[in-house]
């Protein structure tokens, strides 16, 4: 295996670590909805909180198992003919979560989280006011690095396009940051619904507006900074999860989630960039399934589907993707992946 494979390989678990911690409406988020959900079928609605400060702390340690098939891996050297590769990467994350509920109608949140795995940390501070249990609104900010692991593997620096490769920075010497701003929305379908264990059904949308800059880059410069190629700029999210609570003890929850994704001003990136499209919108499908592995261990399941670029030229060196031409796009299996992991 080649060291610059290597940085592909890494590079995909993170994307898959930071959907399976960040995205609200995949692993954790659920996990939280099926304690309400389950009260809530009771009441045929969503359960009142009490007026006190309510603080809790985490540590969670994960172990995130990847397995990349077959076009997952085209634009390897060494495995494009592999059907499929699997490996497994540890994280630690750390949540201090505050949350003030004035009656039924409102309530305050806070976090502060940080998560240490194979590609660097990160860090983030969260506030966002709850309305009667159902609609979220917040704001996230967010500090983060990564490391690198030789001359051939890069998970940290900025695009130089006239070499056609990333000069890297040095662990700790630059830095990702940002600001997101959040919201969600919760439809209990289940106070809809005839009471029964087959009918505990959530929606949740949501929408998000995330500014992301990198210390080391200036505008329109391309930039990675652990996992995904980006610039100085705006990135949207918006999309929705369907999650659905089984009698199984288990596998106590079911869920599918869709979202649709891009950078919010194609002028963000040099003009040297036009071909490889900026202004594409990501489309990803990830069916997911709760998992209790024992008393202390939970699992999470995921299948994550995506309609990506299709370049003119396949295969390419993965350090020539942002000068790649897109000629077409198409859905792909991407990754599958299993999230085992234990709170203390």
């Amino acid at each position: 295996m080649s060291l610059r494979f290597l940085a592909q390989l890494v590079c995909a678990v993170f994307l898959c670590t930071a959907f399976a911690r960040a995205d609200e409406h995949g692993a954790e988020t659920p996990a939280t909805d099926s304690t309400q959900a389950k009260n809530a079928s009771d009441n045929g609605a969503a359960p009142a909180e009490g007026s006190t400060l309510k603080v809790t702390t985490e540590n969670i340690l994960s172990i995130v198992s990847i397995v990349l098939p077959h076009n997952a891996l085209k634009n390897s050297e060494s495995l494009h003919d592999w059907p499929f590769l699997a490996f497994a990467v540890p994280a630690w994350g750390y949540n201090l979560k505050l949350q003030q509920d004035y009656g039924k109608a409102l309530s305050l949140k806070g976090l502060a989280a940080g998560d240490v795995n194979f590609s660097g940390f990160g860090i983030k501070l969260d506030a966002s006011v709850e309305l009667i249990h159902l609609l979220e609104l917040g704001v996230q900010t967010s500090l983060g690095t990564a490391i690198n692991y030789g001359k051939a593997s890069t998970f940290m620096g900025v695009y130089n396009p006239e070499k056609r490769d990333y000069e890297q920075d040095l662990v700790f010497t630059e830095y990702t940051y940002g600001v997101t701003y959040h919201s969600t929305l919760t439809i209990p379908l289940l106070a809809f619904l005839p009471k029964s264990d087959w009918t505990k059904i959530i929606l949740k949308g949501s929408a998000e507006l995330t500014y992301s800059a990198y210390t080391g880059a200036d505008d329109k410069q391309v930039w990675k900074a652990g996992n995904e190629n980006s610039v100085n700029g705006f990135k949207y999210r918006y999309g929705g999860t369907l999650i659905y609570m089984l009698p199984f003890s288990r596998v106590p929850m079911a869920m599918v989630s869709a979202n649709a994704s891009g950078f919010k001003h194609e002028y963000d990136f040099d003009e040297r960039y036009k071909d490889y499209n900026p202004g594409f919108v990501k489309v990803s499908i990830t069916p997911m399934a709760s998992v209790k592995i024992s008393d202390k261990w939970n699992g999470m399941l995921m299948v994550n589907i995506s309609r990506d670029r299709v370049y003119e030229n396949q295969p390419y060196p993965s350090t020539e993707e942002v000068l790649q031409k897109q000629v077409d796009s198409e859905w792909e299996l991407k990754a599958v992946m299993f999230i085992a992991s234990r709170k203390f």
